[in-house]
């Protein structure tokens, strides 16, 4: 009978913190994440060694922020992420994997000051498409590995950045050290 009591206490107590809107204490003395999300924000990659015309191995790194929502909350995130793949400026194929190895480590920050930190570590897949109108998109997808929020769950993410210019540099011999764009990820659990 009083552990019935008890867990009736819990639920009343818990249901009474999401009215008000608070949220209970995590056991690592931050927020706990929200039960999922879509995040929003731009992109900055980097092509170790640039991009040129034919294909050859390359490390691509990007950074980025992210603004955030979920049913119960909102919140913001940096991002920065690595891939190495053999690429180049064009794609031969209409979808390109670029790796399996994926990483990508976020830093989140929700409203209340530094109790309400928290982190994922994302490893999926990458891979590339190229657009009619000349931009090229990238999708990751995978499971969040580690980190205090939402571990265990999936994530699918895109980035666009417009390649137009870049095909005419490569086309004329150049290289391509950078690009900027947009980026999304949507986190859902398993």
């Amino acid at each position: 009978m009083r552990s019935r009591v008890l867990a009736l206490v819990a639920a009343v107590a818990m249901a009474l913190f999401l009215a008000l809107g608070l949220e209970p204490a995590h056991a690592d003395g931050g927020a706990p994440s929200p039960p999922d999300g879509v995040c929003l924000g731009n992109i900055h990659y980097t092509f170790s060694p640039p991009l040129q015309l034919a294909p050859r191995p390359t490390t691509i790194t990007w950074s980025g922020t992210y603004s955030c929502t979920s049913v119960t909350r909102a919140w913001n995130g940096e991002f920065d992420g690595s891939v190495k793949s053999t690429t180049g400026c064009l794609q031969t194929g209409t979808n390109q994997i670029l790796a399996q190895g994926l990483t990508e480590n976020d830093n989140w920050f929700a409203s209340g000051g530094d109790d309400r930190l928290g982190s994922s570590a994302l490893t999926g897949t990458v891979s590339t498409l190229p657009r009619e109108d000349g931009s090229r998109l990238y999708e990751w997808t995978g499971t969040v590995t580690g980190g205090t929020w939402f571990r265990g769950h999936r994530f699918n993410g895109n980035g666009l950045y417009s390649s137009v210019a870049d095909g005419k540099v490569c086309a004329a011999g150049g290289a391509i050290d950078h690009n900027d764009g947009e980026a999304n990820i949507t986190i859902l659990p398993l």
